[in-house]
């Protein structure tokens, strides 16, 4: 649920909605409820072809997104490429590495837990590797506590997104 519950949190509340999860127990299921406000009127067309934030004119990137959960991956990776971007995925540490070195991204968002090589060892690894540009890293995860911040900033994370705190600048 780490990633992809805080995605749909946030985009939830980017559009004015909110999200809730209830449980009968264990082995009772799970009920999400996704609550976003209608539309009086369509926003106009030229509206929708592009985010504000590419409205600018700020140059599209070559992403690494690198997240255990498929799904979630895939949904914000279709998401990232609807908006322009060139989107690589990778689902554990080891891939993501390998991925980095074939594509190098300009941008790598980045889960923490993940399978075998952590995100941690992962933003260590990018950030001895000689070869790639300027590396612009975010860690995009459920961990969101000061001993994570602390530990994102040691490895060579630029910033954190989390469930539990807003943006955060993890280095200096």
């Amino acid at each position: 649920m780490g990633v992809g519950l805080t995605l749909v949190r946030r985009l939830a509340e980017m559009h004015q909605g909110t999200v809730g999860v209830h449980s009968a127990g264990i082995g009772k299921g799970s009920e999400f409820v996704l609550r976003l406000p209608a539309l009086v009127e369509p926003a106009p067309a030229e509206t929708l072809s592009q985010p504000e934030f590419l409205a600018d004119g700020a140059p599209l990137r070559r992403v690494l997104l690198v997240e255990d959960n498929v799904d979630a991956a895939r949904s914000l990776g279709e998401l990232l490429e609807i908006w322009g971007h060139e989107v690589h995925l990778a689902y554990d540490g080891l891939e993501a590495v390998e991925a980095a070195c074939r594509t190098k991204p300009e941008v790598v968002l980045l889960d923490i837990g993940l399978p075998g090589m952590d995100g941690y060892q992962v933003a260590r690894a990018l950030r001895r590797e000689p070869a790639f540009p300027p590396l612009l890293i975010v860690a995009v995860t459920g961990y969101g506590q000061s001993e994570d911040l602390a530990r994102s900033q040691e490895a060579g994370i630029d910033h954190t997104w989390s469930s539990r705190s807003t943006w955060e600048r993890s280095r200096p």
